[in-house]
């Protein structure tokens, strides 16, 4: 009877054992860290991209008579830049897995010939560190104003 009683006290000590490591891994912290890095280079790319295809749409010259067609078309542009954008910031935003996963990795993966392509076009120079705060002022506007006085 003590041989069961204590047998069952060593595999619960076992149990809790696993369970704080399964937990606390120090390789699920490392996974974090690194994938919250991805995350915020993923942002500042996305921001880099925004600005890129915005001053792509609106950099076109109209041909003389076309002007109409040649604003739809830049306005069709910007609009497609702002969506692609708005879908991607939600991902950094609201993250559909968690931080320690390894899904989190491939959620935040950016191409490296298209960081190049914004490197050349000289959008690499754009020193500005996109926060949280400032993705969602840029999705959400309303909420960022400051109530009225």
């Amino acid at each position: 009877m003590l041989l069961a009683f204590s047998l069952l006290i060593v595999l619960q000590m076992m149990l809790l054992f696993y369970i704080v490591l399964a937990h606390f891994q120090p390789s699920a912290i490392y996974r974090q860290q690194i994938n919250e890095c991805c995350r915020r280079r993923y942002g500042n790319f996305i921001f880099r991209r925004l600005l890129a295809q915005l001053d792509a749409a609106l950099a076109q010259r109209p041909i003389a008579g076309e002007e109409l067609i040649a604003c739809l078309h830049a306005k069709e542009q910007a609009l497609l830049a702002i969506r692609l954008f708005y879908r991607d910031a939600v991902k950094v935003l609201y993250p559909d897995c968690e931080m320690d996963s390894v899904a989190a990795s491939d959620l935040y993966f950016v191409l490296d010939n298209e960081e190049d392509e914004l490197i050349a076009a000289g959008y690499g120079s754009v020193n500005f560190e996109v926060t949280t705060a400032f993705l969602e002022s840029l999705l959400y506007p309303k909420r960022a104003e400051p109530p009225p006085s």
